[in-house]
Order: structure tokens, then C-alpha cells, then sequence
């Protein structure tokens, strides 16, 4: 099969989120959100794996800039399940929105947040008009199967 990318497509984006501790990171995304560490080196430079996706720690002195990403799952709710039963701090409830997802925010112990979420079918512009000004209400333009 041919690669639909071309050489210059960006094919996937990996965060690279500022902490005090590597290998602290590493253990709480292991023991709570249920990743895999993928490996560390000397102390300030890591990562950790869970499907698809990748998550860099650097060690960063000082203040920690926050970050927050989105991560798109198969179902929503029941990783919330999950991560209710593991203590995951849940800062935004899970909720069915326009843009036609449902997701909920978690913070990570260093304050990063990520939004989970999954597909509910197309986004829905108020009062039905186009909602992206390149296509019909509800159409999707140059969405890469997934």
C-alpha cells in the first residue's frame, strides 16, 4: 500500500512537556494514566508510549510552563471510567459539544491538562450555516481516515 503521506506532510505531533522530574513523570503516566515508558536519557530527557502516542519529558529548573493537548480516543467515557477509579484529577466533566466531540480535561501531576475525546459526527454551526467557510454544514474537508 502506498503511503497517502508525501514527504513534507507532518504525520504525527509528539508534546514535549517541561518538568522537574523525569522519571517522576514517567512513573505517574505509567502507575496512573497507564502508559509505558519508553526510555530515559541522563535524567533530563524521556518518554512514555500509550497506542499511538508518544509524550516527551524534558527537565526543565524553574518555573514549569503548563501545557494542554487534545487526544482523540475510541471512547471517551470509558477511559473517564478509568481514570476516576485511578484518582485522575478531572478538571473539565465529560460533555457532548457542537464541534461534534465528546471529551472531557485531565491535569497531570506537574499541571499539564490534556482534553480526551472522540468523535460524534460532524461539527454543527449554529443555526445550521457552514461552519467552516470551505464546506456544507456538517461536511468534513480533507479529513485523513482515522
Amino acid at each position: 500500500m502506498d503511503d497517502p503521506l508525501g514527504p513534507t506532510d507532518w504525520q504525527f505531533v509528539t508534546p514535549q512537556l517541561p518538568v522537574p522530574d523525569v522519571r517522576e513523570a514517567q512513573a505517574y503516566y505509567r502507575d496512573v494514566l497507564g502508559f509505558n515508558v519508553a526510555w530515559i536519557y541522563q535524567e533530563d530527557f524521556g518518554a512514555v508510549y500509550n497506542g499511538a502516542t508518544e509524550v516527551f519529558f524534558s527537565q526543565e529548573k524553574g518555573e514549569i510552563r503548563r501545557a494542554c493537548h487534545f487526544v482523540r480516543v475510541g471512547d471517551a467515557d470509558a477511559l473517564l471510567a478509568i481514570y476516576r477509579e485511578r484518582g485522575v484529577k478531572i478538571v473539565d466533566e465529560i460533555a457532548s459539544h457542537p464541534w461534534g466531540m465528546r471529551e472531557f480535561t485531565i491535569e497531570d501531576n506537574n499541571g499539564h491538562r490534556f482534553r480526551i475525546g472522540h468523535s460524534e459526527g460532524p461539527v454543527v454551526a449554529p443555526g445550521g450555516g457552514n461552519p467552516a467557510g470551505g464546506a456544507a454544514s456538517g461536511e468534513t474537508v480533507n479529513k485523513p481516515d482515522s
